[in-house]
């Protein structure tokens, strides 16, 4: 354990939804649940005591060894571009696990089809609310690949999603924002409030739908993204604040036509994500990706563009990467 302002961090091994091999990392003011019988996945961060932010789905808790990749909810790391045959290589065998005082380091089982192992490193602050991790993707293979890391966070349903979109000088003549539609996302979908300097995504306003005609997807799913430098993306759920924070890197190139935030949403739940740059990684180097998440209480982030700015500007410089 590791002591802080807040007290102490402390690592207990307990199970978990059926998972026996589950990691918790507390500290005064948040806990966070590594589940290692699969993954690497985090299947829930909270406040002390509180409701579990992140979402799991109750039918596929607690299994493992599928041969096929399932979805289970929580966080998960991912490799862009989204690909059936890499990107979807199933995670659903133990972990490696090593504890080093606050620091819980989970590697997973080579993933042969994408030629990649995934090493996600967990750190709980002793003296904040925050949680570190580290993404990293390691070439196994015996030739160069081109991946970008993507960290995605499936959130509790009923929150809103808070995305932020740059702004430039009114005289200049290059664009400075880009929305990225996926074909199944509707702009006048009332999920959605798109502001000057903020898209909002209101999870309240998703209703189960059927599916598209001559399509699998149905009508309530929905996918955006957008090329912000900002390095933060937020959920809201009643009072509690969840802010990811993570680098910007001038000048790269980024998946899905420059997203470097992306947000899912259905009836069932929202996917708050964001994205690393393209990496080419020779064999036996790495890719790594660092981001912090930030689990406060708040008062009220109001629903109004100019209100939410204000709100979250505290937190937001409080919070700098």
């Amino acid at each position: 354990m590791t002591s802080g302002a807040f007290g102490e961090v402390t690592v207990d091994k307990e199970a978990f939804l059926g998972w026996p091999n589950t990691y918790v990392l507390r500290n005064e003011a948040v806990e966070v649940r590594v589940v290692t019988d699969i993954g690497p996945r985090i299947m829930a961060v909270a406040r002390r005591g509180g409701p579990n932010l992140l979402y799991v789905r109750e039918s596929e808790a607690g299994k493992s060894n599928e041969p096929e990749w399932v979805f289970r909810g929580g966080w998960r790391l991912w490799i862009a571009p989204e690909r059936r045959e890499t990107t979807y290589e199933p995670d659903n065998q133990p972990c490696r696990v090593t504890v080093e005082g606050d620091t819980v380091v989970v590697m997973g089982p080579p993933q042969p089809r994408a030629g990649i192992q995934k090493i996600v490193e967990i750190k709980l602050s002793p003296s904040e609310p925050r949680v570190r991790l580290k993404s990293r993707i390691r070439n196994i293979s015996s030739q160069p690949v081109e991946y970008a890391l993507w960290s995605l966070a499936v959130m509790r349903p009923g929150g809103r999603a808070l995305v932020p979109v740059d702004r430039g000088p009114l005289d200049a003549f290059d664009a400075v924002r880009r929305y990225i539609l996926w074909s199944y996302a509707q702009m006048e979908d009332p999920r959605y409030r798109w502001g000057n300097e903020l898209v909002q995504i209101d999870h309240r306003r998703v209703g189960k739908a059927d599916a598209w005609p001559g399509a699998k997807r149905r009508r309530d799913e929905s996918k955006i993204g957008t090329d912000s430098h900002q390095g933060w993306a937020a959920y809201v759920w009643e009072d509690t604040l969840f802010l990811k924070r993570f680098a910007y890197v001038p000048g790269a190139t980024y998946p899905d036509g420059g997203a470097t935030i992306e947000v899912y949403s259905s009836a069932e739940f929202l996917e708050l994500e964001h994205l690393g740059p393209l990496t080419v990684i020779p064999p036996g180097e790495e890719a790594i990706m660092p981001e912090d998440w930030w689990v406060l209480p708040h008062e009220n982030i109001p629903e109004d563009e100019a209100g939410a700015l204000k709100a979250l500007r505290p937190w937001l410089e409080r919070t700098q990467w």
